[in-house]
């Protein structure tokens, strides 16, 4: 795919990574919708966007990725503006393992299912759409256990399932559509500046940082336009670590001879 000229939706736009995409889209000549809960943060970013890549390049949109209504019609609403939807990142998530599972379970899980399936009513082409990529963001915790975060590990284990699972449905290449991943490792964002805290076992989850250290969304960003860019990448993950540890590494997640 050139990503010149097409217009994409990113949830959790206002987040750290979800900038970092964003900024990396628009410096590829897309057209970025944010989607995000944080209404003044957003609209800070959409100013920033907009006053270095053009106001019609840049919109932002509050949206609640567990309001199903809500979703749709900040979804129609960049359709209407910009005519159609080519790139869905479905990015938005939430981790606390102490106070709210279910909302851990709505907006990481539910929240990518909600997105995707927005994405696939309007891109698919036996239905008239014209085609497009959806990449879903999980986690390391999605491809291995990890136990100071359980109940996290199992919304991002099954964003992996969902994913997987389109990326082996075998009339993808009538419905026009592409499926892929990326696992980031660890890095801060703004609504979580310290993710240590809301694990179980906080001491161990600094030490299993303190092994790795953090991530440069920028770089995570990266991966996500290489997953666009790559038309063979159905059913890939990109696990990226901290820099100098293999951050890049193209995981396929289908299996041919099924």
């Amino acid at each position: 795919m050139h990503i010149k000229g097409k217009v994409a939706i990113i949830t959790g736009g206002a987040g750290a990574l979800g900038q970092a995409m964003a900024r990396a889209l628009l410096e590829k000549e897309a057209k970025v919708s944010i989607f995000d809960i944080h209404a003044d943060r957003g609209a800070e970013i959409e100013s920033s966007l907009q006053s270095q890549f053009g106001g019609d390049k840049v919109s932002f949109s509050l949206c609640d990725v567990t309001d199903e209504k809500g979703f749709k019609e900040a979804f129609d609403g960049v359709v209407a503006r910009y005519g159609q939807v080519d790139i869905m990142v479905n990015n938005a998530a939430v981790i606390n393992e102490k106070i709210d599972i279910d909302k851990m379970l709505m907006v990481n899980l539910g929240g990518t299912i909600r997105g995707s399936n927005l994405a696939i009513k309007h891109m698919r082409k036996d239905e008239g759409g014209e085609g497009g990529v959806v990449v879903n963001v999980s986690s390391i915790t999605g491809l291995e256990p990890i136990f100071t975060v359980p109940a996290y590990t199992a919304t991002k284990t099954g964003v992996v399932g969902f994913t997987r699972s389109w990326a082996t449905n075998p009339y993808l290449k009538d419905l026009g559509l592409r499926f892929c991943l990326v696992c980031p490792t660890a890095f801060k964002s703004f609504t979580i500046p310290d993710p240590t805290s809301n694990a179980l076992y906080v001491e161990d989850m600094k030490k299993l940082y303190g092994k790795g250290g953090f991530e440069d969304a920028k770089d995570i960003a990266a991966s996500v336009n290489d997953l666009l860019e790559d038309d063979d990448s159905n059913g890939t993950i990109i696990h990226t670590c901290p820099e100098g540890q293999n951050r890049r590494v193209k995981i396929e997640a289908t299996d041919e001879s099924t």
